[in-house]
């Protein structure tokens, strides 16, 4: 959690009060010792503010089940990923990950262990992509990942990573986790955040079909 509210509060209540110490030294030559002793007073206000906004901004951010971010941080933050990747003439590549079957593991195991299916998939996630990629939890059993595109074969043998550890994940927990993974190329398919989700979308349910076709 970032502590940018805190320094914030803190330093201006503290400068604050500074300055009315000060003012009053030269207006009266002296200094209450009662307005001192408000100094930690002041502290422990301006600390206590700042953690609340820290925790406000925390959340409104994060998904606090998988500790990713969440959609409202993504569509926020969307303008400013593509805008860095037409500065570096760079391409995005844009993923949708779904438990296809995560209703079943629900059902059948209870929300605990679904709550802890979806937490051991956020992880594998996050262990897979680079530190500029960006992972989030788009909605209950889906997540989503943008990052900068090389090429279509680096781009395959990340989705086949991300395929062998959640297959890996399947043998950990005793479970038959099956994932659908869709994928879309920003400017390429499209320079809008909806019309590449769509497109992502649309490639995922085309392996889930394989997927059935296959017996998976």
């Amino acid at each position: 959690m970032k502590h940018s509210g805190r320094f914030f509060a803190v330093g201006i209540i503290l400068s604050l009060h500074t300055i009315y110490l000060v003012y009053y030294y030269f207006r009266d030559g002296q200094i209450d010792i009662i307005d001192l002793l408000g100094y930690p007073l002041f502290y422990f206000i301006a600390y206590w503010c700042g953690k609340q906004y820290d925790k406000a901004q925390y959340f409104s951010e994060k998904d606090t089940l998988t500790n990713l971010y969440n959609r409202r941080f993504i569509m926020g933050a969307f303008d400013k990923i593509i805008s860095f990747a037409d500065r570096t003439n760079s391409k995005l590549f844009v993923l949708i990950i779904d438990c296809d079957n995560f209703k079943e593991i629900n059902d059948s195991c209870g929300h605990t262990k679904g709550d802890l299916v979806l937490s051991n998939i956020a992880n594998i996630l996050l262990q897979s992509i680079r530190k500029s990629d960006v992972v989030a939890r788009w909605g209950g059993d889906e997540f989503l990942i943008i990052g900068h595109y090389k090429d279509d074969a680096g781009l395959q043998t990340l989705i086949q990573r991300l395929d062998d550890q959640l297959e890996s994940l399947s043998q950990q927990m005793s479970l038959n986790i099956k994932i659908s993974i869709g994928s879309t190329i920003y400017p390429d398919d499209s320079n809008n955040l909806e019309e590449l989700i769509k497109s992502a979308d649309q490639n995922m349910y085309k392996q889930k079909a394989q997927n059935r076709e296959k017996g998976e």
